[in-house]
């Protein structure tokens, strides 16, 4: 059986037993009633110890204009989570089932370009759905899964061109003297998760989410980034086995096709802290006011 659909089959018996053992729904989750989320996230990111090198060759030795090289070379410490924010809508379907979206931005996508070399960054979209189960009045338990689209980079940041005023990548003049080499990844991933709710207020839930991530269907490329004459920042993608690139980890080239060789992966634990506000719907505001009455 494959991992995916050893996730899919485990979180299916999670939703069948909580049906199975008759579970009341907590009174924050109600048919119908919206939420917006918002919470600090401990994404999976299984960062490795490795070497990492990386070289771009600009220019022929035969070619009209000098030849540049840009180079950097750098030591990348174990780490196991990126930090994130996560903002998100909930939907109740029923008293038990809910649905999610939500995007996760990783803080190290904030930085500038130069602050990135050696970090990972990007963004996730999460899909979920959720069973609800009531533990006490104002505490639940939620039980469900996501399906998330991972897009993710690695800074690469080296100086400009030496021999010339700029660098030359695919017909584009760069007169950036912070280049930037961007490891683009792209996978999906999906996430059996388990949550405690506790409300606050009448309309404040605080919440714990902690699941396992498993991502697959992984496909990466080089971008490379920098100014050109009038300031604006353009993007040029490359290919691994572009012979003027050249990204080594631990003395190994990355070819195409070689993305689990990269030092970082989108895989294993993760972790939500954060609050649920619900929105009053219009049944919620006229049976208020006929109550007031």
């Amino acid at each position: 059986m494959s991992n995916t659909a050893r996730t899919t089959l485990i979180t299916s018996v999670f939703l069948v037993a909580g049906n199975g053992l008759g579970a009341q729904p907590a009174r924050e989750s109600k048919a119908g009633q919206v939420q917006v989320t918002i919470a600090h996230s401990l994404l999976p990111l299984q960062r490795q110890a490795a070497q990492v090198e990386f070289r771009f060759v600009d220019g022929t030795a035969n070619g009209a204009y000098p030849v540049d090289t840009i180079s950097s070379n750098y030591r990348l410490s174990q780490r196991a989570f990126a930090q994130a924010i996560t903002l998100g809508v909930q939907y109740a379907v029923t008293d038990h089932v809910r649905t999610s979206f939500s995007v996760r931005p990783y803080l190290n996508s904030f930085l500038s370009n130069r602050a990135k070399n050696g970090k990972v960054y990007g963004v996730q979209f999460d899909l979920g759905a959720d069973y609800m189960l009531r533990l006490s009045d104002g505490v639940g338990l939620a039980v469900g899964s996501a399906v998330s689209r991972v897009i993710g980079g690695y800074g690469i940041t080296s100086g400009g061109p030496r021999n010339k005023d700029y660098l030359m990548v695919d017909q584009t003049k760069l007169y950036d003297q912070d280049i930037g080499f961007h490891v683009v990844d792209q996978a999906w991933a999906v996430a059996p998760r388990i949550g405690l709710h506790v409300r606050a207020k009448h309309n404040i839930v605080l919440f714990a989410n902690t699941g396992f991530q498993l991502a697959f269907a992984r496909n990466s490329r080089i971008n490379i980034a920098g100014a050109a004459k009038d300031g604006d920042v353009k993007w040029t993608g490359r290919k691994f086995s572009d012979p003027d690139l050249v990204l080594r980890v631990d003395d190994q080239r990355v070819e195409n096709g070689m993305s689990n060789q990269l030092p970082y992966r989108f895989s294993g634990m993760q972790l939500d802290l954060g609050a649920a506000f619900t929105l009053k719907s219009k049944k919620d505001r006229s049976g208020h006011a006929a109550r007031a009455k």
